[in-house]
């Protein structure tokens, strides 16, 4: 034997020796995982979010030619192994891990552990590849809050849609070994979320039975829009609080009233562009009808005494005691203000930020009501406590407004309409769980509508 022949030999049984086997081309996989596309398998689901989350799958595969993920010819690659860590660290973010299926993964994993790696049957990889991508489709709208409809538990609450190319960014993280940044980035980072996070993995260790109030309030931050802007009003309502915010840093808070629980404040996002100093209060057709009315109708100078006046179609005032206030086509087509002055329902200033609530922050001349611990008082619109601090903030870009103009402004009794230069976001959401200045002390709040119980319900 000659030695060229002898070291082939000797090589030959190395490699039987140590169990190696000749290594399957993926492309064997295509055929079948393309089969399996065309279909959608029972654990895929059938519900809206697993629909959407299937064609996301389809064109995930379409664009890598249907080829496998997580799967190297019939061996794990190492973004299988990231992947499964990052679905068991889920439960940083209040979700449970059993959700993605990771402990079926693992020990699928141990189950086919061999000599020389995890070796999967070959008939069983498009199945396999298939589940993986699934489940890190399923983490990822969850991160991103697809994976529950608010309105389901509360009708007023308006969520942002937050679309997000899936099929592009898990095919990145793969081709970059990057799966833990691409699922991590997809979640809140404001310092609110980053406190629940903590508060959640002390309730780990010293349980004080408030894990699924933190659970419940961290999935109303994945809601809540990520990007709220470099300053922004953030309202929450069951804390009767509103802070100024620069980036993370709180420049103004005050305490807020609200609306009652039987005409509660909606929950949305929307921008300030303009201020109304000295304004009318044109009474909403609820009130009018359910309150204003039966005062007229009892005392006909009621609407002299509280500086009320009657408008026509066309915008003119006209004599109150010219409509007959028993006849509804008559009221129909008048509409009654409040003029401005110190005892006008919006006090000396409102704030705009157009919307189809009606909804709105303003003045108030019942300062008492601040003292209330429970301050759920308004029909909807939100009473701030220092409405000319809020005054001097939104129109700080505009030096020409100083603070006595904005003081005569606002004691002018003639309505006067500015728009501001730079809109502000308003972001109006419900956090019965609220971490303090110090980023690790977390106050629990009544809960005024109830949302806590439904939102239980309907997530469990």
């Amino acid at each position: 034997m000659t030695v060229r022949a002898l070291a082939l030999t000797c090589c030959v049984l190395a490699v039987v020796s140590a169990g190696c086997e000749q290594k399957i081309d993926n492309a064997v996989h295509v055929t079948p995982l393309k089969a399996l596309l065309r279909g959608t398998p029972q654990w895929a689901g059938t519900d809206t979010l697993s629909r959407k989350l299937w064609q996301v799958e389809r064109t995930f595969y379409e664009r890598r030619g249907f080829t496998p993920a997580w799967v190297d010819g019939d061996r794990t690659t190492p973004q299988w192994k990231d992947l499964v860590q990052q679905l068991k660290y889920s439960e940083r973010h209040g979700l449970d891990p059993a959700r993605f299926h990771v402990s079926d993964f693992e020990q699928l994993r141990e189950q086919s552990q061999t000599r020389s790696g995890t070796r999967f049957p070959a008939d069983r990889v498009p199945d396999l590849d298939a589940r993986m991508t699934f489940a890190y489709l399923h983490y990822a709208a969850d991160l991103l809050g697809w994976d529950e409809n608010p309105k389901a538990i509360y009708e007023n609450w308006i969520v942002p849609a937050r679309k997000e190319d899936l099929a592009a960014r898990l095919a990145d993280a793969v081709a970059k070994g990057s799966i833990r940044e691409s699922l991590e980035s997809l979640a809140p980072t404001h310092p609110q979320y980053k406190g629940l996070q903590a508060a959640l993995a002390q309730e780990r260790q010293q349980p004080t039975g408030h894990a699924d109030q933190l659970r419940m309030n961290m999935e109303r931050w994945r809601w809540a829009p990520h990007n709220l802007g470099d300053r922004y009003v953030l309202v929450n309502v069951p804390a009767y609080q509103m802070q100024v915010m620069e980036g993370a840093k709180p420049v103004l808070a005050m305490r807020i009233v609200v609306g009652k629980p039987d005409a509660p404040t909606p929950l949305f996002s929307d921008k300030m562009t303009y201020v109304v100093f000295s304004p009318y209060w044109n009474i909403p057709p609820d009130i009018l009808k359910n309150e204003a009315l039966p005062h007229v109708a009892k005392d006909p100078d009621w609407l002299r005494r509280n500086n009320m006046e009657v408008v026509g179609t066309k915008g003119d005032v006209v004599d109150a005691s010219a409509v007959d206030w028993s006849d509804e086509k008559a009221v129909s087509a008048v509409r009654i203000r409040q003029a401005p002055g110190p005892e006008n329902a919006l006090g000396l200033v409102k704030f705009i930020f157009p919307n189809n609530f009606n909804v709105y922050l303003h003045d108030t001349p019942m300062d008492k009501l601040f003292s209330r611990e429970r301050r759920a008082l308004s029909h909807g619109c939100i009473r701030v406590e220092d409405p000319v601090a809020l005054a001097h903030y939104v129109m700080s870009d505009r030096p020409e407004w100083t603070p006595e103009r904005i003081a005569t402004a606002m004691h002018a009794n003639e309505e006067q309409t500015v728009t501001l230069k730079s809109p502000i976001p308003v972001h109006i959401g419900y956090w019965t769980a609220w971490v303090g200045p110090d980023g690790k002390t977390v106050t629990y709040t009544d809960d005024p509508y109830g949302i806590d119980a439904r939102q239980r319900q309907v997530t469990h």
